[in-house]
């Protein structure tokens, strides 16, 4: 559930978010009172939900801090373990669920849990343990929380189900179709699509370009869409807690980096950075036609760009599926409210509350088990001309493949998107920065 939009800034200070008590009738059995504290980022916690189970569980305080993605999953979360002190809850997000599921002891083995009765009125019985309830999920998103040992350090939350987000008006100026089904048609391959970004730009004025307007926001989303498309990206299985690295010898990783640096050197995208006031800006002037959109994204465009509606749709992803982002909500194994914390998890994460999340907020299941279900398949958003979004994203995430993802995940992102960002501003040439990737990644695999 990475919703990336509001984790960014570089160094952001911890704030704790104290959820108070909801005013409700007394119970007939008064439970202990409890503390939840949870770290999390961006919107994994969602406020709506939390106040629903206050009315559930008045008796429990849910005690959030936020911070950057980077260092809560990073530093805070190594310090956190060492010393054995900290929360009850941690989301660690799938970038990052290689490197910690490399170190189970940090975490309470969720199959050794089970339901108590707190949860039995809103439909979870007792005694369920997490291998009770992996049948609910998507497999591959179930896997990203199951640490190298077998033990399941995390529960899965969303899927960053990946798809196409255009402006069909913008479309429709530039003589393309814009039906969606017709849309989708344009671009079965990368290379499709970018031939069809390079027939949108052909119909753009002097001055529109001048002005920056392109295809596509940022072409450099392009890799990461390519990358999750494969089987496998900077690691081997190989039998070890670790795997072997192979990003340098994986033919999706090349492909993934030529195949953006041929879509940069042609023109389609604009020079907007993602999370910034310029593309906020774009989306409701229009600067590019369309955006590699994860599920969580749709949340997004809707609060930057309200005058924009009904002008967007939702296509298929070239290539055939899409994921970015995802996150796991674990437990510590140095918790000290593990039972009220494991109710939360599964009660916070049952497919009626992860169902009710997508519709409110648009984060896409990771509970695969509604992927059939008329209330998930029929969800139509009105917003984005009406698209059957529950549809899309839902036959989108179901024709990916599982990954082996490995300690050193997030710094091999990190390199290769520097690296791209080199060739992007005609610092380096393609070659020569990929020489510098592979120097780069050296030093980080060596230390």
């Amino acid at each position: 559930m990475l919703k990336k939009w509001r984790v960014k800034g570089t160094v952001a200070a911890l704030a704790a978010v104290i959820v108070g008590v909801g005013t409700l009738t007394t119970p007939a059995k008064a439970a202990d009172p409890v503390t939840i504290t949870i770290w999390t980022f961006g919107d994994v916690i969602q406020r709506q939900l939390v106040q629903e189970y206050k009315i559930l569980h008045p008796e429990v305080t849910l005690q959030i801090k936020k911070s950057d993605l980077d260092p809560l999953n990073g530093s805070n979360m190594v310090t956190a373990c060492t010393s054995s002190t900290g929360p009850d809850i941690v989301a660690v997000e799938v970038s990052y669920s290689g490197y910690w599921r490399s170190y189970p002891k940090c975490f309470q083995d969720l199959k050794q849990m089970q339901t108590s009765d707190a949860n039995a009125a809103a439909g979870i019985p007792a005694g369920q343990s997490a291998s009770d309830i992996q049948k609910n999920y998507l497999p591959w998103r179930w896997d990203q929380g199951v640490a190298y040992n077998g033990a399941v350090i995390g529960l899965p939350t969303d899927v960053g189900g990946l798809e196409v987000a255009y402006r069909t008006d913008l479309f429709k100026k530039a003589g393309l179709p814009t039906d969606r089904k017709a849309v989708a048609k344009l671009w079965p391959t990368w290379d499709a699509f970018i031939a069809t970004g390079q027939k949108y730009l052909a119909k753009l004025t002097k001055a529109q370009k001048k002005n920056g307007m392109g295809f596509i926001d940022n072409t450099g989303t392009i890799y990461a869409a390519i990358m999750n498309q494969g089987t496998a990206k900077y690691y081997q299985n190989d039998g070890t807690e670790t795997g072997k690295l192979i990003y340098d010898t994986n033919p999706q990783v090349k492909l993934g980096w030529n195949t953006t640096i041929k879509a940069t050197q042609s023109g389609i995208g604009t020079r907007i950075g993602q999370y910034t006031s310029d593309w906020n800006i774009g989306m409701s002037k229009g600067t590019f036609a369309t955006i590699l959109a994860p599920a969580w994204m749709m949340d997004y465009i809707k609060a930057q760009a309200p005058d924009t509606a009904g002008k967007w749709d939702i296509a298929d992803m070239p290539g055939g599926g899409g994921n970015q982002g995802g996150t796991q909500l674990t437990i510590p194994s140095y918790s000290k409210n593990k039972q009220a914390a494991y109710d939360f998890l599964t009660w916070y994460l049952a497919p009626a509350q992860e169902l009710k999340v997508f519709k409110t907020y648009g984060l896409f299941p990771a509970a695969s088990v509604l992927y059939k279900d008329p209330a998930l398949t029929g969800f139509t958003d009105p917003f984005f001309s009406n698209a059957p979004v529950g549809q899309i994203y839902a036959s989108g995430v179901v024709k990916l493949k599982p990954i082996f993802e490995g300690k050193l995940e997030r710094a091999v992102d990190q390199a290769i998107g520097a690296g791209l960002g080199r060739v992007a501003a005609k610092k380096m040439t393609p070659d020569q920065s990929w020489a510098q990737v592979l120097s780069d990644l050296k030093k980080v695999v060596n230390n």
